[in-house]
């Protein structure tokens, strides 16, 4: 018979330890949650920076820079506006100045009075939307300046900006943009070459060259241009603006050094600032010289020459706001209120003046130089008896009957002294609601809707004359209007 024997000291060790683990087991385990099969694993902040690759940081430097442009004609009331083009742009200054496209804004700036308005809007990464301004444009280089609307204190992020003349054939690229509206789209490829030079169809229908473009092979797609390319540290490098039509991986973009120079040479000129038909305007160009903004011409007959304003001051302030350059006064002068005097500081020689000009639109004061008269446009809504006498007079000549009503027209408001209006013998009240133009080897009268139509006609005349059919109570009459050229002084 077998005598049962103690276990080995190591073996009641282990028994031992096992027997005080379970006395801490509870007596009952309750109910978990099973494990998900898809269970994600939070990284820790060593693996985020493996994962933190040249190409984030450089998106993460320069994203916020990155705006989208929305063009958009007004709807009614309670419904969206339709958008009529998109693209992309790059914030500049904190102050909300962007450098776009010139083809992305066209459209807006060609609009005319007998189309809806096209208004710009910018909508920024963190989904805020501010409404834009054209400032200047140069469609030679595909270039243009928008300011933001921003609300008072707002500020926007501006993009750091390297030079591109230190590029290098193969390094890596990333451009970001609005392609088919999906905005802030980041897409990534090399430097393929320098130099290229294409020829495109614009918006205003001319064949145009661009030349000293940057190729990518990055995505840039329709929506794309006017964005940003940067290089891998997150500066912007160019201006994204083309891409090979039937062709895959070959876009282009402006070169930041000649964006500098245009921006500097063109942009900032007054020349160049953009001038639309209803947009304030004061008749003078400024020039940048030594640090101060000059006035480089005057309009005659526009509100700053009525105020006395002289080529050669040197403007000090606009509203009570500093200007340092060109760029300055017009980012002041899109701000300004029609009609309502605008305080400008000037130096003139070793004086300092104060003059109050009142803005008005540059159509406007065109008419005034070219012929002397002042007009101001009537609709049903201000002038009905008068637009139905306007219509049966201009339709009267036809012989025709059942001719739907002019929905506008011109009334004059004023006549110069010593004008061309003054000497055909036109008077403030009369109508001026059509103009004589020959097609073919045939006269045909045609209506003056607004006061651009009739600009536009004048333009075309500048130094000869142009018939003209005008109202005067339910008298019709009708003359030959001389034209003159602008002048400046």
């Amino acid at each position: 018979m077998n005598t049962p024997q103690l276990p080995q000291a190591p073996r009641l060790a282990s028994w031992l330890a096992a027997l005080a683990a379970l006395a801490w087991l509870p007596a009952q385990e309750g109910l978990r949650q099973r494990p998900a099969v898809l269970q994600a694993t939070e990284i820790d902040s060593a693996e985020r920076e493996l994962r933190t690759t040249p190409v984030v940081r450089a998106v993460q430097r320069a994203a916020d820079s990155v705006v989208s442009i929305y063009l958009q004609t007004p709807q009614a009331r309670g419904r969206r506006p339709i958008t009529q083009g998109q693209g992309s742009g790059v914030i500049l200054d904190e102050t909300g100045l962007c450098i776009t496209n010139w083809h992305v804004v066209a459209a807006a700036l060609q609009a005319d009075d007998r189309t809806l308005p096209i208004g710009i809007e910018v909508k920024l990464r963190d989904g805020r939307s501010r409404p834009a301004v054209v400032l200047s444009s140069s469609a030679n280089h595909d270039l243009a300046l928008l300011q933001m609307r921003l609300e008072a204190d707002e500020k926007v992020k501006p993009i750091e900006i390297a030079r591109s003349a230190e590029l290098m054939i193969g390094e890596t690229l990333v451009a970001i943009g609005n392609p088919q509206g999906h905005a802030n789209t980041v897409t990534v490829g090399v430097l393929s070459a320098t130099g290229r030079e294409i020829a495109v169809r614009s918006p205003d229908g001319q064949l145009r060259e661009y030349k000293q473009l940057l190729q990518t092979d990055a995505a840039i797609n329709q929506g794309n241009s006017g964005g940003a390319l940067l290089d891998i540290t997150g500066r912007l490098v160019g201006i994204n603006n083309a891409m090979a039509v039937g062709a895959e991986n070959i876009g282009f973009a402006i070169p930041i050094d000649l964006v500098r120079e245009v921006f500097t040479k063109e942009l900032v000129q007054g020349e160049n600032f953009a001038m639309a038909a209803d947009s304030p305007w004061l008749g003078i160009d400024v020039t940048d010289q030594e640090g101060q903004v000059v006035v480089a011409a005057v309009q005659s007959g526009s509100p700053a020459a009525k105020a006395g304003v002289e080529r050669g001051d040197v403007l000090l302030r606009i509203d009570e706001q500093p200007l340092r350059s060109g760029l300055d006064y017009q980012r002041r002068l899109v701000d300004a209120r029609l009609q309502r005097p605008l305080p400008l500081q000037l130096r003139r020689g070793s004086r300092e003046l104060q003059v109050e000009v009142v803005p008005t639109t540059a159509t406007h004061s065109l008419l005034l130089s070219l012929v002397g008269a002042e007009f101001e446009e009537i609709d049903t809504k201000s002038a009905e008896a008068v637009l139905r006498r306007a219509t049966r007079a201009f339709y009267g000549t036809r012989g025709l009957r059942g001719e739907p009503m002019l929905p506008s027209t011109l009334r004059l408001a004023a006549v110069q002294q010593n004008s061309p209006a003054e000497a055909l013998g036109l008077q403030p009240g009369d109508v001026v609601f059509a103009v004589t133009l020959v097609a073919g080897f045939r006269e045909r009268e045609h209506p003056l809707l607004s006061a651009r139509d009739l600009l536009q006609v004048l333009q075309q005349f500048q130094g000869r004359a142009v018939r003209i059919s005008v109202l005067r109570g339910d008298e019709e009459l009708t003359g030959l209007l001389e034209v003159r050229s602008p002048r400046r002084r």
